[in-house]
């Protein structure tokens, strides 16, 4: 009784309010009271001020619940008008997509289905969003036909709103989307100018029509959509709706405006798009629709509304494409065109926030970079303690944070994660610094990370979790709506969820123990921590030509020599500041631009999504960060995206994980003129940098020499003896960086006892020139890169030789691949009918995501072997390799 009681208060205020602007007349509301209800109102949508307009006229005679946005309630300002009406609120579904998302919108759906069922009444816009162009467009939209299936019996009430269409609340007057909350500042000052009761009056009438089940078209979008539009575009014949003009002052101001042309879709540089991301975009289509796109159909200007898709199926397309390409964006495409650009990675995201001043502070104390400890909860926190007021980190969603306010945290959250009782805990987030607090979190609870690569699909993951014993994996629940992922066997710990467990107190506790007693904090801190540099410090993954990934244990020593034999290479300092954007599953990632500059007291700032090159280059314009280090591929995208003068403040570009191309360099060269691109190389088995190009000496084409205490040995692949220098053999490497053994591993050794030393064998062909530098030559093994992560050849023709196992004339599928200058080409031959769009389809629903697809299926009819019966793939190779040009 109280909430109605101030819903009629509310109703009176408002009405006041709204005549000093607003006249209007309304039709048809005593005919459609004659019928029965339950009533589900739908008006068109022309402005932001055709809802409030709709209560003030309708709610007393309806009651109903509005259906609303809850971006509209953000404001502090508008809010208590949400929880007043009783306003059911959806995401918009226009923005980011998400599961969450999707998930909530079938919420409030059942919401409204309950609702009505009740004899209540709903009000919904059935278009979704504003008014654009003077016309009302359903399009695809299927809620209305959803609803009206499942509850026949309701009574449809149709609103058509003529007069707002060019106020200051609509696209009309300027052409973009109106900002409601300055809006409604910019009206108030309009109305106390003109004394209240003065100001100039907008006539608005409303036509309302009632029609029952038999009156309407069937429940069915496709019919019931075109039915709406004709009605709400009928008294303008079909014709956009003529923009009004009020004037907004009784005696100054301009009588008459000349309103802009509608406004269009966002263009995006289709040029770029490659045809066969055109085809793998029309097959998702095609699978959405359940029908094969038309010609007509599958070009850029082709709407979603033309193709009777609504926004939650927009959604479901943009989170699928997400997963299937790897690029994502801000908003949700409208289109067939702006799918091929998320497809092809040329969203342009939002643009970045302004980089907070404090992280451009000179670092106080000596600039020498070391690592302070032999284990990785000692180095963080005598880093800690030696650089509390230092920059440590930062993101977009943290702000900048120094070494204080990471210690608090992590101390913080080491206290939840020391209540798990099992040793390993899983790891599963983007380059980020609450990625990086999980991280230093776990070594200071006495945890085991186990750092969970998610592009290798749900079964590997399953297979991680398992091997390692992980029944807890510490993620983001924005990043897991965001990405859809699932770890079978294991349960999510949200890091939004811990942080809410952590009070005020605590943290400042902690805070003021750290500045007033640090050798009191300092042991505090590292009271559970490993002591022993040997013990596994993380646990990363690998995949080569086996079937399931293997379990690469790090220890402490390892990663810290990689980290002290890197720093004189790299001639890196504590004015340096870092830009990490490679995963923590990368092994680059992890150490390179993850931990060491944390230990290393050098600042960095991270990006969470390597494509997204445009966001990337406005990071290095905006933080000025003087290292970064990444695969060619997300470099080149870098490059490819920077105008001159963004990347000037990069003195060194490392590149790593596949072999540079020289146009990467020569680009390198005109948009980062004072950066060096040094080549290096490493693996995960050995933490993971070999060697590396020197500063003062680098040689194109090489990966440089190995760092101090790494050990080489390059030797004949029969005789298993070193080759001299110029000649091609198998890369054998020792040292302190190598790690000590797969865990969990039956296969064969992958080591080599020589001269009383260990060596790890690579799998990767190499030579040494006659100065030492290492020449790459190939890899050994079955599989490929792209992107810096390796795609297993055997790993994809595992499903499809299932589906075709093998008969008595031999094999019926075999899956090779090549590296060329454009990327890799990965083919299927296959001796049955098969199409590329079910193949990729297949590999898809095994787990394999991004980069990981086939690009042609090629229909043979035998496959090749060898005299033992096995796939003679070196056959199939020849036949993918370009052919020679003629001399």
């Amino acid at each position: 009784m109280i909430l109605q009681g101030l819903r009629w208060v509310g109703w009176f205020l408002g009405a006041i309010l709204f005549w000093m602007r607003y006249r209007v007349t309304v039709v048809g509301k005593r005919e459609v009271l004659a019928k029965p209800g339950p009533y589900l109102i739908l008006p068109n949508h022309p402005a932001f001020s055709d809802p409030p307009n709709l209560v003030l006229q309708l709610w007393p005679a309806f009651q109903f619940r509005p259906l609303a946005l809850e971006t509209n309630f953000e404001s502090p300002l508008l809010q208590p008008l949400a929880w007043l009406s009783g306003a059911i609120q959806i995401p918009d579904l226009d923005k980011k997509a998400s599961g969450e998302s999707r998930d909530r919108m079938r919420t409030a759906f059942d919401s409204i289905v309950t609702i009505l069922r009740s004899g209540k009444n709903v009000l919904i816009w059935p278009s979704g969003r504003l008014m654009r162009d003077g016309l009302e467009h359903i399009g695809g939209a299927r809620a209305v036909a959803d609803l009206l299936a499942a509850v026949p019996e309701t009574t449809v009430v149709l609103v058509r709103t003529r007069g707002l269409w060019g106020s200051m609340f609509s696209w009309a007057l300027t052409g973009t989307r109106p900002h409601l909350v300055p809006l409604l500042f910019r009206a108030t000052g309009m109305l106390l100018s003109n004394l209240l009761l003065f100001a100039p009056r907008r006539n608005i009438t409303m036509t309302l029509e009632a029609f029952r089940a038999e009156d309407r078209p069937a429940p069915d979008r496709f019919l019931l959509n075109p039915w709406l539009e004709t009605w709400y575009n009928a008294d303008t014949a079909g014709q956009p709706e003529p923009p009004t003009w009020v004037p907004y002052h009784f005696l100054f101001g301009p009588r008459e405006y000349t309103f802009p042309p509608p406004a269009q879709l966002i263009e995006h540089d289709l040029s770029k798009v490659k045809p066969e991301t055109k085809q793998a975009v029309a097959e998702i289509l095609s699978e959405k629709l359940k029908r094969a796109l038309t010609e007509a159909e599958n070009s850029a200007n082709m709407t979603y509304g033309q193709l009777g898709i609504d926004s939650l199926d927009g959604m479901e397309l943009a989170l699928q494409v997400e997963q299937r390409f790897g690029f994502s964006g801000d908003e949700v495409p409208t289109s067939v065109g702006q799918l091929w650009a998320l497809a092809e990675g040329l969203i342009e995201h939002a643009p970045a926030k302004p980089v907070p001043p404090e992280w451009f502070r000179v670092a106080a104390g000596s600039p020498d970079v070391a690592v302070l400890g032999e284990t990785f909860g000692e180095a963080f926190v005598n880093r800690c303690i030696v650089d509390r007021k230092n920059v440590a980190a930062a993101d977009d969603s943290s702000g900048v944070l120094t070494y204080e306010k990471l210690f608090v945290a992590s101390r913080a959250m080491a206290e939840r994660f020391r209540q798990f009782p099992e040793p390993n805990i899983g790891l599963l987030m983007p380059a980020s610094v609450a990625g990086d607090l999980a991280l230093v979190a776990l070594h200071l609870a006495g945890k085991l990370p186990v750092v969970l690569n998610w592009t290798t699909g749900p079964s590997n993951l399953e297979h991680a979790v398992k091997l390692m014993d992980v029944k807890r994996v510490i993620t983001a629940k924005a990043f897991i709506d965001r990405t859809q992922l699932v770890v079978p066997g294991a349960e999510f710990v949200h890091l939004e969820e811990v942080r809410k467990s952590i009070g005020k107190f605590e943290l400042l506790t902690t805070l003021l123990t750290l500045r007033w007693f640090p050798a009191l904090a300092a042991r505090t801190a590292m009271k559970a921590i490993v002591r022993d540099p040997q013990a596994p410090a993380v646990i990363l993954f690998t995949s080569g030509s086996e079937k399931a990934p293997k379990a690469v244990p790090l220890t402490h020593a390892n990663i810290i020599a990689n980290m002290r034999a890197a720093v004189p290479r790299l001639m890196i300092t504590k004015n340096d500041s870092v830009l990490g954007f490679l995963p923590l599953f990368h092994s680059f990632g992890h150490t390179v631009s993850g931990l060491f500059p944390l230990f290393g007291g050098v600042k960095i700032v991270h990006h969470p999504d390597p494509t997204d090159a445009a966001a990337l280059v406005r990071k290095i314009a905006g933080y000025k960060p003087t290292l970064t280090a990444g695969t060619p591929s997300f470099i080149h995208f870098i490059l490819d995206r920077a105008k001159p003068g963004e990347l000037d403040s990069l003195r060194i570009v490392a590149l790593g994980a596949e072999r540079c191309p020289d146009a990467v360099f020569e680009k390198g060269l005109k948009l980062a003129p004072n950066a060096k691109l040094i080549e290096g190389y490493g693996i995960t088995e050995c933490s993971p940098i070999v060697s590396f190009n020197p500063l003062n000496a680098p040689k194109r084409g090489t990966i440089g020499k190995p760092l101090d205490g790494v050990e080489l040995r390059v030797v004949d692949l029969e005789t298993n003896r070193p080759v001299p220098p110029g000649e091609m053999g198998m890369l054998q490497v020792a040292g302190p960086s190598v790690f000590p053994g797969y865990i969990g591993y039956d296969g064969p050794s992958p080591f080599e006892e020589h001269d009383g030393k260990r060596y790890y064998v690579t799998g990767d062909l190499v030579a040494l020139d006659s100065e030492g530098y290492i020449v790459f030559q190939g890899r050994l093994k079955r599989f490929l890169k792209a992107g810096g992560e390796m795609i297993s050849l055997p790993a994809l023709e595992e499903p499809f030789a299932k589906m075709f196992p093998p008969t008595d004339e031999g094999p019926r599928v075999a899956v090779e691949g090549i590296e060329t200058p454009e990327g890799r080409r990965i083919v299927l031959f296959v001796t049955e009918n098969y199409d590329l769009q079910t193949a990729n389809h297949l590999l898809l629903a095994e787990g394999f995501q991004g980069v990981i697809r086939l690009n042609e299926v090629r229909r043979v009819e035998k496959i090749p072997v060898l005299g033992t019966g096995k796939t003679d793939y070196k056959v199939l190779r020849a036949q993918i390799a370009p052919a020679k040009p003629q001399i």
